[in-house]
């Protein structure tokens, strides 16, 4: 498990070892259910063709227990999926998403987009974000057939971009649970369909809500 915090790159605020750290609410109005979970991204690697490599850990607080964690890539300077925006004031962010600003509160920025996953199939997005590049605040909604049918927010709990000697918070009282790796590259992605039920599909976006495939890993939904 790569919890530890390396060298640091003076010339930007990306760094070996950096991390941010959210706790993840997660509500299915169709089902009538929710989940509370941790999502840890952490930088592990960054190449000279100004690329990195991160770890995504998804710990699901409900059950106490988390899987091994996924392996992404994305641009230093121009990141994807990563939560850290290098760009923050600029009118739109060319994310895996495109980010539009609506407004600026107090030097906090506000940044909302949509992304589409089948037809009628959609998730507003809206980040709140100030110069520091991580945001404080992600909101997905997620609708169907104009209907709100989920809502995931993540907060941020801690991040050593902020303050070089914050270290992650990884709950004692978890447990691993032996399974194959949730592959972020592809960008799996969970979603509720018009019957209630859970479904996936595969679009380009890395770290949305995979936190629920593990969830319903057991249930077999997800294979």
């Amino acid at each position: 498990m790569f919890l530890s915090i390396t060298s640091f790159s003076s010339s930007i605020n990306l760094f070996n070892g950096a991390f941010v750290e959210y706790k993840v609410y997660y509500v299915n109005y169709q089902s009538n259910s929710s989940i509370l979970s941790l999502e840890i991204e952490n930088i592990t690697q960054i190449f000279s063709n100004s690329t990195f490599k991160y770890v995504v850990w998804y710990i699901n607080l409900n059950g106490s227990y988390y899987y091994p964690p996924g392996v992404n890539y994305d641009s230093l300077y121009y990141p994807k999926n990563f939560f850290y925006i290098p760009s923050v004031g600029n009118s739109s962010l060319n994310r895996a998403i495109k980010l539009i600003l609506s407004e600026e509160i107090n030097g906090t920025y506000v940044y909302k987009g949509q992304q589409c996953l089948v037809y009628g199939n959609y998730i507003n997005w809206t980040i709140y974000v100030n110069n520091s590049g991580v945001p404080s605040k992600i909101f997905l909604y997620q609708f169907i057939g104009g209907k709100l049918v989920s809502n995931t927010t993540y907060v941020l709990l801690r991040s050593n971009i902020l303050n070089r000697n914050t270290t992650i918070y990884f709950p004692s009282n978890v447990t691993l649970r032996i399974g194959k790796a949730v592959p972020l590259v592809a960008g799996n992605i969970v979603f509720s369909t018009i019957v209630g039920k859970i479904d996936s599909i595969i679009i380009g976006i890395a770290t949305i809500v995979i936190i629920f495939i593990l969830l319903f890993r057991k249930t077999n939904l997800i294979k």
